[in-house]
This record gives C-alpha cells, structure tokens and sequence, in this order.
C-alpha cells in the first residue's frame, strides 16, 4: 500500500470507530464528530484529528493519475495517525501502569514509622485509613511541615514520640483532595481529573486512587499523582 492508501484507510477506521462511539448519522462529518464528541481520548487528540481530515480531504479530492492519489503524505504523518488510532480504540488504562503496594497508615500508627518509611521508600504522600481500611484522608509532606511547624518549642525542639497519624489530620489544607477511578479507567480521563480539578478549583488534586471499581471503600490497587501521569500525555 502506498503512504495515501493507509492514510485513508486509518482515516476511515477512525471515521468509523467515532460513529459507532457516539452513535453519530450517516450525514455528520468527521470534523463534527470529532469536535463533539464527549470522549477525552477524542479530545486529547482533537487538532491533530482536525488537521487529518483536512489533509484526507486534500488526498481524495484532487484528481487521480492512473488511478493513484498524486498527494502522498509523508511516512511520520502515517505512522501518526496509526498510532493515534491505536490510542483511540485501545487506550492504556491506569491498571496495570500505575499498580503497585500503596504504602498507608492508620490513625492510630505512631508517625515516626510513617516517616521512617517515607525516608526508605522516598514517597511524598500517604493515605490514612480507618479501622476498616478505607482511605480516610491523605497526608502528604507539606501537612507534615505544617504540624511540625506548630509543634516547635522555644528552643526549636519538637517530640514526636507517642504522637499518632490522627494528631496530623487537623494539619491538612484542603481536606478530601483525592479522587477514586477504577482500575479500568483510561490515563486520558484520569487525566482529565486533574486538569477539571485544576480549572474548578485553581489547585492541583493531590492524587487520584485506583480500586477495583472506582470505590473508596474498596482495596488500593495504585496511586496516581499529576507528574506520574503528566510525562505520558
């Protein structure tokens, strides 16, 4: 197949995923489905889309020579839109890239285990759960500081023995700054947690936390922070 044959058979493919996703009539054009559609893998790729369907209408509109197209896309724009349609229709999920043993404490474990393991392990944040090992709140360093902060005596000492996660949660600055999706759920609409949490409430969300189901109540099967998502869209 010559680069303008695969271009337009992808192109279709793509046309034609996009109709049966959205459930579009046979009348609406690829731009239409393309800038209306509600998926937000559709979304991420919106302007490279649009610009394929100007460059398939430039391929297919212009006269032929011996029955081949003379406008012939170039081999990065091919492997392009090859990969684009693969991201489209078999999007990476959260599960299994970011799986891994979540580390967390109760509120009745003393902090310095916490921070013990923090220092070992080098992570930033942790959740807190409840007797029941649901996830309560999260702590991150900067709650940490803060508590330390309050804690200082006059001659700049603090004692931390016998203190208990519990004693940290008063510290967090905004309390509930997490969300949960399944483990199902695609990097691009994990994503866009962060980025609808970013424009609504003008900070960043401190984590969003897989379960089997997207249930808070449910097993911790990975963790996901804006940077650990960030460098794969």
């Amino acid at each position: 197949m010559t680069n303008s044959e695969r271009f337009i058979d992808i192109y279709n493919k793509i046309d034609k995923y996009l109709k049966k996703i959205e459930a579009y009539d046979s009348y609406v054009n690829f731009a239409q489905k393309v800038k209306n559609s509600n998926s937000k893998v559709i979304q991420r790729f919106k302007d490279e889309l649009l610009s394929f369907g100007e460059l398939r209408n430039a391929i297919v509109h212009n006269p032929r020579i011996g029955n081949k197209y003379i406008a012939e896309p170039h081999e990065s724009t091919v492997l392009r839109i090859e990969k684009i349609y693969e991201s489209i229709t078999t999007p990476l999920k959260v599960i299994p890239k970011f799986q891994f043993d979540v580390i967390g404490a109760n509120q009745s474990d003393y902090i310095n285990d916490i921070l013990i393991e923090m220092n070992k392990m080098s992570f930033s944040q942790f959740p807190v759960y409840d007797d029941n090992g649901c996830v309560v709140e999260l702590i991150s360093t900067n709650t940490i500081s803060r508590w330390l902060s309050s804690q200082l005596e006059e001659k700049g000492t603090v004692l931390i023995e016998g203190v208990k996660v519990a004693d940290l949660l008063t510290e967090i600055e905004f309390k509930g700054n997490y969300k949960f999706v399944s483990r199902n759920t695609s990097i691009y609409d994990a994503y866009e947690l962060f980025i609808s949490h970013i424009n609504d409430k003008q900070r960043n969300l401190d984590a969003v936390f897989i379960t089997q189901n997207g249930k808070s109540t449910e097993k911790l099967l990975g963790l996901i922070t804006i940077e650990d998502i960030a460098s794969l869209i």
